[in-house]
């Protein structure tokens, strides 16, 4: 299991100080296989939530996808996995985004029927923006991703505050029906047959309070 240390913000997101996650652990890949620069950066903030940057250095970038909760992991696709209840791994929230900014967003134990959409169990909603990253003539798509207070408590049925704590969650970057199909994660996953379905092999994610 790999962990992932990030601060606790009383403000806003000092982003300059938030390490990277590198999404690099490539699975279920066959002859041909491509294994696109992908990164993350996750933070929270006192009396807002959590907040979520990922970007990739992808060549042929799919977006087909237009509306909330359309399967955006068919298009190039960046997610982020958390289940919002320390000490557990699950039930577990999906948040998975296509470069342009579509959202499918769901909340539980497993797959397929015993996730719920977000959408469905509360009116708070993500709010997900989209940026570009250029370095060394390359050229990134990104999302940007806030989870509030309320949309957590809502989901954990509890007064969620951000404060202090450790998590488990992931990232990943996937493109099911891109020209190369690829599965990249933060922390390694294990059989196809789970996918990125697998909050047992979730990092672990150390909130600590940012020191001046």
């Amino acid at each position: 299991m790999k962990t992932y240390n990030t601060f606790v913000f009383t403000s806003e997101p000092e982003w300059n100080r938030v390490p990277v996650a590198s999404i690099d652990s490539f699975h279920w890949e066959k002859e041909n296989f491509v294994r696109p620069r992908s990164y993350a950066k996750l933070c929270a903030v006192e009396g807002k939530g959590i907040f979520a940057r990922l970007w990739s250095f992808e060549k042929d970038v799919r977006a087909v996808f237009e509306n909330r909760d359309d399967p955006v992991y068919r298009d190039s696709c960046l997610e982020f996995f958390m289940c919002p209840i320390e000490g557990c791994t699950v039930p577990y929230a999906n948040f998975e985004m296509n470069s342009k900014g579509v959202l499918l967003s769901e909340f539980g134990a497993g797959r397929g029927e015993k996730r719920k959409k977000l959408a469905v169990l509360s009116k708070e909603i993500p709010e997900v923006s989209v940026f570009t990253v250029s370095e060394n003539g390359e050229t990134a798509w990104g999302v940007s991703l806030f989870i509030s207070e309320k949309l957590l408590s809502d989901l954990t049925g509890t007064d969620f505050k951000i404060h202090p704590m450790t998590l488990r969650g992931n990232f990943y970057k996937c493109g099911d029906d891109t020209p190369i199909a690829h599965f990249g994660a933060f922390s390694p996953v294990g059989p196809v047959e789970k996918g990125f379905h697998n909050p047992d092999l979730f990092a672990e994610i150390v909130f600590s309070p940012c020191k001046n």
